[in-house]
């Protein structure tokens, strides 16, 4: 055994695994919570557009009017005119609230504000929202100025979701802090010591635990094959875990307890083998999408701020 490898047994074993609750984990309730809520807000907003834009009788402002509510909001198809405003009012708040987001990873002040990737999650939604609304907002009359901030808008929310996507590959302590190679070893281990100790050994479980892997990560490859290659393993694992969920349903040998923790094991060590596996490249392809990405916000900021303070100044409504 060479000194290198002797050395790196030695730090293999007394390093501290990362714990669980250090590791930043997707938080369910809020996620599905702001995905309910997206979708509501989003159906909501374009079914109103297309019902008060096809000059329809009936629509859903007419029906809160009903009740007295937003009286002062007549039927129109105007980007200044109606709900449209008001629209678009709510909409640049969306952008401007989701920019908390950068205050959050740059500041150590925060770092008790919740995990980042909650923070993350609430920056994608409002992102969503606020282009849906915006859209809306516009009345799908583009042109002059506003339309640079538009159609920046709609490439900075489309490039959002692939970087939520290649953000999710690199595994995250609470605090923001990516974790190194070593961390993600050393947590494997962990979960597979854990995985002995509580299941314990039985060839069955052990099929169903040693059925999950993931090929390694090429750092020659082009960012369009890499991406290609992530998604392609990610579905072929998601397939694999859904086989393996249906297979665990039906055997009968296993008590329900033992199931579930099986199935958990299972979902984390997929999570944890994409991340070692394909780390160098996530990481590699994120600061690709950054360097793509904030050019784009920056000038969709610039545009939206310029827009508004005309309007504000000289009621230019269309610049």
């Amino acid at each position: 055994m060479t000194m290198e490898n002797a050395r790196g047994v030695d730090s293999a074993k007394t390093e501290k695994p990362l714990r669980r609750e250090t590791i930043a984990q997707l938080n369910w309730p809020l996620h599905i919570f702001l995905w309910i809520t997206g979708i509501i807000i989003c159906t909501v907003a374009l079914l109103e557009s297309y019902l008060q834009l096809s000059g329809s009788s009936y629509y859903l402002l007419g029906f809160v009017q009903h009740y007295g509510y937003l009286d002062k909001y007549g039927q129109a198809n105007e980007p200044s005119k109606g709900i449209w405003h008001l629209i678009g009012i709510v909409g640049t708040a969306c952008f401007i609230i989701m920019m908390s987001y950068s205050i959050r990873k740059r500041f150590s002040f925060m770092v008790d504000a919740g995990s980042l990737r909650s923070w993350l999650d609430v920056h994608m939604f409002l992102g969503i929202v606020g282009t849906v609304l915006t859209t809306t907002h516009t009345t799908y009359k583009l042109g002059g100025l506003v339309s640079i901030s538009f159609w920046c808008m709609i490439i900075v929310a489309s490039s959002g979701l692939l970087g939520r996507y290649l953000y999710g590959w690199i595994p995250h302590q609470v605090s923001g802090k990516e974790l190194e190679m070593e961390e993600i070893r050393a947590y494997l281990e962990a979960s597979d010591q854990q995985m002995q100790d509580t299941l314990g050994k039985s060839p069955k479980i052990v099929k169903y635990y040693d059925q999950i892997s993931s090929p390694p990560g090429s750092d020659k490859d082009n960012a369009l094959v890499a991406i290609f290659k992530m998604i392609f393993f990610d579905i072929a694992n998601m397939l694999l875990i859904g086989k393996i969920w249906v297979e665990l349903i039906m055997e009968k040998e296993l008590p329900t307890s033992a199931k579930k923790q099986l199935f958990s094991m299972i979902r984390e060590k997929n999570s944890m083998l994409r991340s070692r596996n394909f780390l160098t490249t996530a990481q590699r392809l994120l600061h690709y999408w950054h360097v793509f990405h904030k050019p784009l916000a920056v000038m969709m900021f610039i545009v939206m701020v310029i827009h508004v303070i005309v309007w504000f100044l000289f009621g230019a409504h269309d610049i």
